[in-house]
């Protein structure tokens, strides 16, 4: 098979799980961003099993013709719970269940709730105890609201008839089911206490995307036993990852309680010792902020299968950590990005074995078990065969550091250098041609792995000869509070697309990069950078510009998003005055940073020369709808028709291009779509960049 199919069809490892007795791994992969196969409707996943430390054990336990996901081990470990759709039909379009597997195998799965439930299971959790799973799901649709819908009676009124996630519980002897909390706000997530003897909710007020940033978040505690319910705090935006741990109740979520820019910590709050009390709304207590998040980020919070520890994983700068909440031991840490992963003690002794799901930009993601001694990491899996089989070689990835262009802080990326040009990871012989690929978010951040962005671009360039410089800026995550908070207000004014520059000019200066074959590229945020370095470019007076610029889904107008996106209440956090209801007429500091404010005195006025430029567009996009891009292909369609040049066979003083794709949101999932990407991608950088 061609590269491009090969890499479309690698399965990608999710939703690690660790046996209660240590001794297997429980996982299911996907094609990346849960992409489709050609031709299918809906997404495929796919179970597995292996034996913690044996390598090349892994083997299939579904057929990979449905949605099988999120595996989960029974408390006995006799069992395997997952949720699917396997139970759709060409006359039920969706179907969402929880269905069970004998862990032994080989065994047919059978279902746990009703397969003929549409409404999707959000998560689902085995009671400590075992016997029984309490789940996340909506209401079914009734009769009458069926019927309206057939008939296209479907007028959407703002807030009524919100589909609320309930709490629900089924009891797997009988498979009777049984709902705990229906109240008229949406649960987002709940944990079971150690003992199962109460479960931790959390309800935001409505069912859209910024409730919980406009509203914030509840945590409240249903004793089950008497089936009262109580309001134990407020979340001032957003908590995920609940963990009950003993006394006290965790989760991640941003340490400056009123922003969502923020780095993200580890938070606590205090079970109450008295539940005999109704919910009482005047009475909570206090959460408290415990760990991380000042020079480093949680991500994630876990609870061991043994010994009830809560587990972090962490981005400590460029490395990825998991480490133990109590005492902040750190059991594993490379700069190599943790796709998933889980960890828990052994049952005989104090060792904890880790299972992680990582790649190199060399070598497809792939599933492994080690232990926080230092045991040799372990392959399980092959996912990834049908490529190294056939002998291929992508780069070698080295850190780039230098010191910003303020001189304020140092700056730490990745940078990939073609195997072709670096075999042994020395540095090669004359700088190359290179693509800068800078990182959505902003709150994310690069580390070594095999996909390095988005849609298989760095495995493609490197593959075609580039090297690839992975850009982290000022507002990413890994480095902090500090780091992370200069992208409210301040989203493309300043420090973050100076990094951008900074970190590039670096790549020049130190011999990597070929400063007369430079290309700049993104999706999301990373797409609204990669059009400020085009209408800015070469406006920093370092000697170079971008010959080529690829922007996906990227932002050209701050102030349209907070009116068009779905989620519109975080945008006005990245933007100087906040949305337009919040500003005077007078107050145009928000089109600092729009990339289409800059296109009459830059372009137009001749102080910038363009690369060229393709625009990428999911045309169903809801988070950067597709007018950002379009408004940038009219800016670049009525300057070429007005400047009337032609130069080099084309028409106007520059190449561009706007592709979209139908059917596509923010990110795309059609593997059509993917491999024409993918082709215009490379095809666009060796045009303009020259091959390699």
């Amino acid at each position: 098979m061609p590269l491009i199919d090969d890499l479309f069809s690698l399965p990608v490892p999710q939703s690690i799980q660790i046996s209660p007795n240590s001794q297997q791994i429980l996982y299911s992969t996907a094609l990346t961003w849960n992409a489709k196969f050609p031709g299918a409707e809906h997404a495929v996943s796919t179970l597995w099993l292996a034996e913690t430390g044996k390598a090349d054990s892994a083997r299939q336990l579904t057929a990979g013709n449905s949605n099988d996901r999120d595996p989960r081990w029974s408390p006995e470990g006799d069992s395997i719970a997952f949720l699917s759709d396997r139970g759709r039909t060409a006359e039920r379009k969706e179907s969402c269940a929880i269905y069970s597997l004998p862990a032994s195998g080989p065994g047919e799965a059978t279902a746990i709730t009703d397969v003929a439930n549409e409404r999707n299971i959000e998560s689902f959790r085995f009671s400590p105890m075992g016997g029984k799973i309490a789940f996340l799901s909506a209401d079914e649709k009734d009769e009458n609201r069926k019927k309206k819908d057939k008939e296209k009676d479907d007028v959407q009124v703002w807030g009524e008839e919100l589909a609320f996630n309930r709490l629900r519980i089924v009891d797997l002897g009988t498979k009777a089911v049984e709902v705990l909390v229906s109240q008229e706000q949406h649960i987002l997530e709940f944990a079971w206490n150690d003992d199962g003897s109460a479960i931790v909710f959390t309800t935001t007020k409505s069912t859209d995307i910024e409730s919980n940033s406009l509203y914030g978040t509840d945590v409240w505690i249903l004793d089950l036993e008497t089936k009262k319910q109580k309001r134990i705090c407020h979340i001032a935006k957003m908590g995920r990852d609940l963990v009950w741990a003993g006394k006290r109740i965790y989760w991640v979520g941003p340490v400056a309680e009123e922003w969502l820019t923020s780095a993200f910590g580890v938070h606590e709050v205090e079970v109450p010792a008295d539940m005999s009390e109704a919910a009482n709304e005047g009475t909570t207590n206090k959460s408290h902020h415990i760990a991380y998040a000042k020079t480093n980020c949680a991500l994630n919070l876990s609870k061991t299968a043994t010994g009830n520890e809560v587990l972090v994983y962490v981005q400590n700068g460029m490395a990825d950590e998991i480490r133990l909440l109590n005492g902040d031991k750190t059991l594993f840490s490379k700069k190599r990005k943790i796709l998933a992963w889980d960890a828990t003690f052994t049952t005989d002794s104090d060792e904890v074995v880790l299972a992680l799901a990582q790649g190199d930009s060399n070598n497809p993601t792939e599933v492994y078990t080690t232990t926080a001694s230092g045991g040799s990491m372990v392959q399980l899996s092959h996912l990834g065969q049908t490529v190294k089989q056939a002998g291929r070689n992508f780069g070698t990835t080295t850190f780039l550091t230098c010191q910003s262009l303020d001189g304020k802080v140092q700056l730490e990326c990745p940078l990939v250098l073609p195997f072709s040009a670096a075999p042994n990871n020395t540095k090669p012989a004359k700088p190359l041609p290179t693509v800068v690929l800078i990182h959505g978010g902003p709150y994310y951040r690069h580390t070594e792995s095999f996909e390095g962005l988005y849609f298989m671009w760095a495995p493609l360039l490197l593959s075609a000869g580039y090297s690839i410089l992975l850009a982290d800026y000022r507002g990413s995550s890994g480095r902090g509070e500090e780091w992370a908070s200069h992208a409210r207000g301040n989203s493309g004014v300043k420090e973050d697309y100076e990094d951008i520059i900074g970190l590039t000019n670096a790549a020049v200066e130190q011999g990597y990069a070929d400063p007369e074959r430079l290309a700049v590229g993104g999706w999301s945020q990373g797409g609204f950078f990669s059009y400020l370095c085009s209408v800015r470019n070469g406006l920093h007076g370092l000697g170079w510009r971008f010959q080529a610029a690829i922007p996906g889904a990227g932002m050209t107008d701050l102030d349209t998003m907070a009116l068009t996106s779905d989620v519109g209440f975080w945008e006005q956090e990245l933007v100087a005055s906040g949305a337009a209801w919040l500003s005077p007429p007078s107050d145009v500091r928000n089109r600092r940073g729009s990339a289409l404010w800059e296109f009459r005195e830059n372009v137009r006025s001749g102080k910038v020369v363009l690369p060229a430029m393709m625009i990428l567009h999911g045309e169903g996009d809801v988070r950067v709808p597709v007018e950002q891009g379009r408004g940038m292909r009219r800016a670049l369609e009525q300057f070429c028709a007005e400047e009337g040049k032609k130069e080099e066979g084309r028409e106007g003083p520059v190449e561009w291009r706007y592709v979209v794709y139908p059917r596509e949101g923010h990110f795309i999932v059609e593997t059509g779509h993917l491999v024409d990407m993918g082709r215009r991608v490379v095809g666009w950088v060796e045009r303009f960049l020259g091959k390699a």
